[in-house]
C-alpha cells in the first residue's frame, strides 16, 4: 500500500504545472488532492455541526441552533411559569378555605359574645324586678 492510499490522498495529475518547470516537481509526491470523504464526515474525522475536533459550523447552522436553543429556553421557562401560576392558584384556594373556616369561626365567636350578653341582660332585669319587688 502506498503512502498516499495510506493517508486516504490521491495525485491529481491534472494540477501540475504544464510549464518547464516540471523538474522542480517530485511528480510522485506533488500536489495532492484529498480522497472523497465519506458522507458527514470533515477533515478531522467529526461530522459537521461543530462537534469537537471538526471544523466551525456553518453560520446558518449556528443559527439554527441557537434558534433550538432559544425554544427550548423559551418552553422551559413558559413551564415553569405555568408551575408557579398552578403553584400560586393552589395556594390561593387554600388561602381562600383558611379565610372561610376563620369567618366562620368568627361569626360563631360573636353569635357566643351576643348570647351571653343577652343572658347578662336577662339576669340584671331579673335582679332589678327582685329588688323592686322586695
Amino acid at each position: 500500500m502506498s503512502l498516499l492510499a495510506t493517508l486516504g490522498l490521491e495525485l491529481d495529475r491534472g494540477l501540475l504545472p504544464a510549464s518547464g518547470l516540471g523538474w522542480l516537481v517530485d511528480y510522485g509526491k506533488l500536489p495532492l488532492a484529498p480522497a472523497p470523504l465519506a458522507p458527514y464526515e470533515v477533515l478531522g474525522g467529526a461530522l459537521e455541526g461543530g462537534l469537537p475536533g471538526g471544523g466551525e459550523p456553518l453560520a446558518g447552522d449556528r443559527k439554527q441552533k441557537k434558534r433550538d436553543q432559544n425554544k427550548s429556553a423559551a418552553l422551559r421557562y413558559r413551564q415553569r411559569k405555568r408551575a408557579e401560576g398552578e403553584a400560586l392558584e393552589g395556594e390561593c384556594q387554600g388561602l381562600e378555605a383558611r379565610n372561610r373556616e376563620l369567618r366562620e369561626r368568627a361569626e360563631s365567636v360573636e353569635r357566643e359574645i351576643q348570647y351571653v350578653k343577652d343572658l347578662l341582660i336577662e339576669v340584671y332585669k331579673a335582679r332589678s324586678q327582685r329588688m323592686r319587688s322586695s
